[in-house]
């Protein structure tokens, strides 16, 4: 979830190459920012303590947190939660989580905190700061000099939810203040 691994993301978006080469780097820039200043804001607003617990701030703003005992893949790739904003529902995959977990290093708890802060981060942008994939749009349709439609870039609401993740986890993390 850092900003390296994030850059993938954009890679293997399937409207990557319909963004101009030149542009490529500060539309990255732009998400990453995005989830930065998010992030930065949340944190500024609630006078938090170094530990911020994600299943309850997602309680608190009234999303129902449903937990499935199973490890979710579909196509190959492998789902931790998701999220249905207007439902105001998460769902957990507890088997994804855990190999989520192992493979990073993290306990059960720190490590479902660190993904459901990524999902608070897709609730922000539906219920408060808008879209971050429609930050940069493309044509739906390209044949030659033709363009038709115009679509958003789905990897750069992933990269400002891993940008918030990050942020947010650097926060928790920090050495304390010597005063």
């Amino acid at each position: 979830m850092d900003k390296q691994t994030s850059r993938a993301l954009l890679e293997q978006d399937y409207c990557y190459h319909k963004i101009e080469e030149s542009a490529r780097e500060a539309v990255f820039e732009d998400a990453w920012k995005v989830g930065e200043e998010t992030a930065w804001r949340f944190l500024d607003s609630r006078s938090l303590p170094a530990h911020i617990s994600f299943p309850d701030i997602l309680q608190e703003n009234g999303i129902a947190i449903k937990y499935f005992d199973k490890d979710y893949i579909v196509t190959n790739r492998r789902y931790f939660c998701e999220l249905y904003p207007k439902e105001k529902k998460e769902y957990i995959y507890t088997k994804s989580v855990r190999i989520w977990c192992e493979n990073n290093g993290f306990e059960f708890e720190e490590g479902l905190n660190i993904l459901l802060s990524h999902e608070y981060f897709h609730y922000l942008e539906w219920h408060e700061i808008g879209l971050t994939s429609k930050r940069y749009l493309v044509p739906m349709l390209q044949l030659g000099k033709l363009r038709l439609g115009k679509t958003g870039i789905a990897a750069l609401s992933e990269i400002g939810a891993n940008a918030f993740a990050d942020t947010c986890y650097m926060y928790m993390n920090r050495p304390p203040s010597i005063s």
